[in-house]
């Protein structure tokens, strides 16, 4: 369940290179749509469900700065609520946080490294998880154009042991701000996981989205993202499912 319910919303990036001394604190709130064309993951000719779900987000954190400011430490805690149209009892709320530290590389470049861990409750309480997750984020280039490299390894416990797994996430991102308010994302993902079941362990999921954001002022923005996603299960077919997303937001 994992591709269902995490990391549906984007928040705006953090940018710590210019960090005080003292700790600075940063936030920001989403809400936002998504719709799924095969929720359910319908093989074999078996028509596809989709669905409609509401997404509810906000998050706080703090840095401070260290290394003349090239660096910093960095923590945050947040919380996301997913409200499905159908599937009701897959209503569920994510509770996490996460500390790590960034450090500007030179030359454009820069590094996120970051622990962290968030526990999903469902309607349904046997289907509630505990996740402890570690994430690179590297980042090269421009202020108008920059690339995003994103690794992370995950460790899932679930109360029943079909949503216990373990396994890795690859993401690459291009971003193109053609003007100021305008940011413009396309990107590639690759997921690995083997789950603690007798069958069918494996799933590994292939991902490509094409997102864009518009800043409308004062730390306000809407944005808009479409995904194409392959999953395969071993030992069964694999299915495509659709992805629409689309929100409003504010950093601060």
């Amino acid at each position: 369940m994992r591709k269902r319910f995490r990391a549906l919303v984007s928040m705006a990036g953090l940018i710590v290179g210019t960090s005080a001394a003292h700790a600075t604190f940063f936030g920001g709130v989403d809400v936002g749509a998504l719709w799924e064309s095969n929720f359910t993951g319908a093989t074999g000719g078996i028509v596809a469900s989709p669905v409609w779900m509401g997404v509810y987000s906000g998050y706080v954190g703090a840095y401070k700065g260290f290394d003349q400011n090239r660096g910093a430490w960095v923590a945050s805690v947040n919380l996301q609520a997913n409200r499905l149209r159908r599937y009701s009892v897959l209503d569920n709320d994510i509770f996490g946080g996460s500390a790590g530290v960034f450090h500007d590389l030179g030359k454009d470049a820069s590094v996120l490294a970051t622990v962290g861990g968030e526990t999903v409750r469902f309607s349904d309480n046997q289907r509630n998880l505990a996740i402890y997750m570690a994430r690179v984020h590297f980042k090269e280039g421009s202020q108008a154009l920059w690339v995003g490299e994103t690794g992370e390894y995950d460790d899932a416990h679930g109360e029943a042991g079909f949503d216990t797994y373990h396994g890795y996430s690859l993401t690459l991102a291009g971003n193109w701000k053609p003007i100021a308010s305008d940011v413009i994302t396309v990107s590639a993902a690759r997921a690995h996981d083997r789950y603690d079941v007798a069958a069918a362990a494996i799933r590994t999921s292939s991902a490509m989205s094409l997102g864009w954001l518009q800043e409308l002022g004062h730390g306000i923005y809407i944005r808009a993202q479409a995904s194409r996603e392959y999953v395969h299960i071993a030992g069964g077919q694999g299915f495509y499912t659709t992805l629409y997303a689309t929100g409003v937001g504010a950093t601060f």
